[in-house]
């Protein structure tokens, strides 16, 4: 899938989990987006749609039977362990791609 896709799909599911780390940056993203006051998971959400991107993972033709993968995977990724949120392994990792299928 495209790096652009993947980011449509899975930013509004990071950003709800990163937000007990970073409220106070995300606040600054919903107020630039025009939404002061809404999480900012729920702003860029919007844009997205609005702009008839894609929101799923399904949308983009994931089988939910590669979820297990691209989690397996996606631990080798060195950016991961950037994330302003630690990343405790591949049941956080599901849980966000499960929300995002």
């Amino acid at each position: 899938m495209p790096h652009g896709y993947t980011s449509c799909v899975m930013l509004p599911h990071v950003l709800r989990f990163n937000y007990q780390v970073n409220a106070e940056k995300q606040a600054r993203v919903s107020d630039a987006l025009g939404r002061p006051g809404d999480p900012a998971a729920d702003a860029v959400s919007g844009l997205i749609a609005s702009l008839g991107l894609p929101t799923r993972l399904r949308d983009v033709g994931v089988r939910q039977e590669q979820l297990d993968l691209i989690a397996e995977n996606s631990m080798h990724d060195r950016w991961i362990h950037t994330n302003p949120r630690k990343i405790d392994g591949l049941t956080v990792i599901r849980t966000l791609l499960d929300a995002a299928w």
